[in-house]
């Protein structure tokens, strides 16, 4: 098609809407597209056809120039042809731009720079308005360019991704002088540039993974070793020569079981491909502390076949961290958490305050439900042992024949059933911390005697084993029974009742800490207001009276559950009576429910006292909240409450 026919061609479309068939189809759709956007247009003419260009070899040296100095010679070749390329990020901005200063004068002059979009609903028919897909070429040469002014030139686009996102490459250049060495080239140019940003990033992601790999050879608690297919050393970091006493030098190239022979079950990894986790190990060349360790193998693959594995061997200081944590083996309570102000519970805080400090083993006493693990985790996180673990046990809720293993830990094979590499008991996952053994009444006398011997000699036998493990750990233990009892029964070791009963706490039940009750319905309506998604903002006076007079059997534990019950139940904003579970109201007697009757009648009397008090002091201090505080003895916090409650804000 001559130059004259496409204009003619041109001509006809913008007059009638009708394009020829000669036009190419890509380029007859983008016309539509612009007219449809109302888009200004002028008709220069020229010829243009695009065929699929082979590379030659009087182009193959280009290949070689590309991948030594892929960016500046594309840079240099763009002046010979007196060309401007611009890149745009996705969405079509140009973000730079490079080339034959004179074309990027002259294209800037038209406002075609940084800051320009390309997209077609901005510069019309252009290469880019052509490159729809990742990967994907086009060129627009002279009068196929929607805009008149870019008639005197061609356009050649290059849509690419990867793993920096997507951008087009726009290159802007005199019509004649696109040729099919140019188009050659920037192919050239785009798979050289591919292949350089494959290279960029693999050897980004090696660097990354060196550093990663140098952070775990410098790791303090774990010995990293890495054997060939034949378990053979390849190489082992300073905490594994420091442990079992070898060097690198010495041992590349050795079998593996010449320096620890105990490494014979890792090597048939080689042979299945399993990995083998956290499994026990005993070695007996390592520290005498550390020679009971947990190993992780995982055999390393390349084409699907073994060529090696990998061997990490932790030691129990750091198992025992990052098996407490996943257990949850912590203390999160503090004194803070423990509600009440009546001389009874005030007293059993400041002593356990004074005592946290000590090392000496400490025993809690008290009714079921009345706090005990709870005063044990905030002694606990009082302590200078804090930052160490915290490792609670229920003695009733293990088989009697299974505490000691619990206790004490195990060997492989020390009974039907033992876990596979043994494992580690309670004293040592709290070593340096504080083991909490509730019930500790319920422990079986064989147990009480190992349990003794634990604590006397300040080393543990895992059962099965002939190893001593030193311990440091300060036992905390707590019981609902009367151990005393039980020694004249003959049901408790009376040495160990001395050894454990060092510190002696004693936690009073609910009905003799009644004036607490007010503040931890107070806190238990607050958390279950969020936790439920309620709004109760008071409690009726005859509610309040029955809870006050309840005896609370099951203290703090029985209490929290009536409470939540009663959120539950409540339709509004108060709390009454009828919101209470039915079973409180067992507790009490007909005399005890003429006496809750009376207290409410005489507790309605002292509110509206107070509220004609608060409000005095208001007007005495012109509503200062701080000096009516002050006046009262109360907090703000309570003050501001009392104000909504009695409401007189």
């Amino acid at each position: 098609m001559t130059n004259l026919e496409l204009k003619k061609l041109k001509e006809s479309f913008f007059s009638t809407g009708y394009i020829e068939a000669a036009v190419r189809p890509e380029i007859a759709q983008s016309w539509q597209r612009c007219r449809q956007k109302s888009l200004n247009y002028q008709l220069p003419f020229h010829d243009c056809s695009l065929r699929e260009v082979p590379v030659t070899k009087d182009m193959a040296f280009l290949r070689d120039y590309i991948l030594h100095g892929v960016v500046n010679s594309l840079y240099e070749y763009l002046k010979t042809y007196q060309a401007a390329l611009f890149y745009a990020y996705d969405d079509g901005v140009i973000f730079s731009q490079r080339g034959s200063e004179e074309m990027l004068r002259q294209l800037n002059a038209m406002n075609i720079g940084i800051g320009t979009c390309i997209k077609e609903e901005c510069l019309g028919t252009t290469a880019a308005s052509l490159t729809l897909k990742p990967n994907q070429e086009a060129c627009v040469v002279g009068d196929e360019h929607y805009l008149d002014i870019f008639a005197p030139f061609a356009s050649y686009c290059f849509y690419s991704e990867d793993f920096n996102g997507r951008s087009y490459t726009l290159v802007f250049l005199p019509r004649e002088s696109l040729t099919k060495h140019f188009i050659a080239y920037f192919r050239l140019f785009h798979s050289a540039r591919k292949a350089t940003l494959g290279v960029y990033r693999k050897n980004l992601e090696l660097t990354m993974k060196n550093e990663l790999f140098e952070q775990l050879m410098h790791n303090k608690h774990e010995a990293f070793l890495f054997l060939d297919s034949f378990g053979k050393v390849i190489y082992f970091n300073q905490i594994f020569a420091t442990w079992f006493k070898v060097s690198l030098d010495e041992s590349k190239n050795i079998n593996c079981l010449e320096i620890i022979p105990e490494l014979d079950r890792a090597l048939t990894c080689l042979e299945t491909g399993h990995r083998i986790m956290f499994e026990e190990i005993f070695l007996r060349k390592a520290p005498e502390q550390k020679q009971f360790l947990r190993m992780d193998v995982t055999p390393i693959t390349q084409d699907d076949l073994i060529t090696g594995l990998s061997i990490k061997l932790s030691d129990s200081g750091n198992v025992r961290q990052t098996v407490n944590k996943i257990a949850n083996s912590q203390a999160y309570y503090t004194f803070e958490n423990i509600i009440g102000e009546s001389s009874a519970i005030r007293q059993v805080k400041e002593r356990a305050v004074n005592i946290a400090k000590s090392r000496s083993s400490v025993i809690i006493t008290g009714e079921s439900g009345t706090g005990k693990e709870l005063f044990a985790q905030a002694i606990h996180n009082k302590s200078i042992r804090r930052d160490n673990p915290f490792v609670a046990l229920n003695c009733a809720a293990i088989p009697s024949e299974l505490i000691a293993s619990e206790l004490f830990g195990h060997v492989e094979g020390a009974f039907t059933g033992a876990r596979k590499g043994g494992s580690m008991g309670k004293f040592e996952y709290a070593h340096q911390g504080t083991l909490f053994l509730d019930e500790i009444g319920e422990l079986p006398m064989y147990a009480q005697t190992m349990l003794l011997r634990v604590l006397e000699e300040r080393t543990v036998t895992r059962i099965g084993s002939n190893i001593t493990t030193p311990v440091d750990v300060r036992l905390i233990c707590a019981t609902n029974r009367d151990l005393r009892k039980m020694v004249n029964e003959g049901a408790f070791r009376l040495d160990l009742y001395y050894r454990i009963n060092v510190i002696h706490l004693h936690l009073p039940p609910l009905r003799d800490r009644v004036t607490d009750i007010p503040l931890m319905l107070d806190y238990f309506i607050d958390y279950f207001n969020e936790v439920l998604d309620k709004n109760v903002q008071q409690v009726s006076p005859k509610a309040l009276s029955y809870l006050v007079r309840c005896a609370w059997p099951g203290n703090l534990r029985e209490f929290r559950n009536a409470v939540e019950c009663a959120v539950n139940n409540v339709e509004g904003t108060t709390l009454k009576l009828e919101d209470l579970p039915g079973d409180i109201f067992d507790q009490l007697d007909s005399d005890e429910v003429g006496k809750a009757k009376q207290f409410t009648n005489s507790e309605t009397d002292f509110w509206k006292e107070e509220r004609k008090k608060i409000l005095s002091t208001l007007i005495k201090y012109n509503g200062n909240k701080s000096q009516v505080a002050e006046e009262l003895n109360v907090s703000r916090s309570t003050l501001y409450k009392k104000i909504r409650e009695y409401k007189l804000d």
